[in-house]
């Protein structure tokens, strides 16, 4: 009986560790989309919180402020931030290339795994911005 655990015990360590359990290149493309689709709406949020700060720069809420300039100098930061994230979204579609083949299933996996990394990364600055342009949306009260 003890043999036959250690025989059945290593049969399943052998199937365990014999499993491929990393996706493909096709699922991690779809995965790449996903988040592009994603950021493609969070990007209209984006231009909205641009317009609402642009909005702030010009209110007397900002103009009568003790540190007005100051003031104006951070809702512009973040408008520059807003603007610069945008871009990096624009540029990762401009270069993205959505019918990649390479010559083998590796090189597929590689490209998309690469494209994964730059999309997060934009997803990160997107959620960060948003985050920041949000909150001071909701300091000035801006609907």
């Amino acid at each position: 009986m003890n043999r036959l655990n250690m025989v059945l015990l290593s049969l399943i360590t052998v199937l365990f560790f014999s499993c491929k359990t990393e996706p493909d290149s096709k699922a991690i493309r779809k995965e790449v989309l996903n988040i592009h689709d994603k950021l493609m709406i969070d990007g209209e949020k984006v231009v909205k919180n641009k317009m609402k700060l642009d909005k702030i720069l010009i209110s007397d809420q900002v103009k009568l402020a003790p540190d007005a300039v100051l003031e104006k100098q951070k809702i512009n930061d973040l408008i520059t931030r807003l603007n610069a994230t945008d871009e990096k979204m624009m540029d990762w579609m401009h270069f993205f290339k959505d019918d990649f083949k390479g010559k083998t299933e590796q090189e597929d996996l590689d490209y998309y795994k690469t494209e994964m990394v730059k999309i997060r990364a934009v997803e990160d600055g997107y959620i960060k911005v948003t985050r920041e342009s949000d909150s001071l949306i909701k300091a000035y009260q801006v609907k």
